[in-house]
């Protein structure tokens, strides 16, 4: 009686194991597909690639680390933060804007 028991919360086990990779899964596709949906976007709004490729980095480097720390207690160390520090400043440059010339930039069409 205690084996089957046994093996039937086993394969409960089994089948909640599935189910939760299952909906990883989805989760995962669904994130990416939303990544790729704003990375485009931002290419079509920005000047350049370079802008939208780091821009669209660094905020999955932000949410990784939220997401980190929120589902798994993870911390970040001191140079790692570092880093994010040196990317968000490298950002700030790229957004700037540069200062009017006689030309007006050509806007790209939608």
């Amino acid at each position: 009686m205690a084996e089957e028991v046994s093996s039937g919360f086993i394969s409960a086990i089994k089948w909640v194991n599935m189910v939760f990779c299952i909906l990883g899964i989805i989760v995962m596709a669904t994130t990416n597909s939303l990544m790729w949906t704003f990375f485009s976007r931002g290419l079509s709004f920005s000047m350049s690639s370079a802008i939208a490729s780091v821009t669209v980095t660094f905020s999955n480097i932000l949410s990784s680390a939220f997401l980190g720390f929120v589902l798994y207690g993870e911390c970040q160390e001191v140079l790692w933060w570092g880093g994010v520090f040196l990317i968000l400043c490298g950002l700030s440059l790229i957004h700037r804007k540069l200062p009017p010339s006689g030309k007006a930039p050509p806007h790209k069409q939608q």
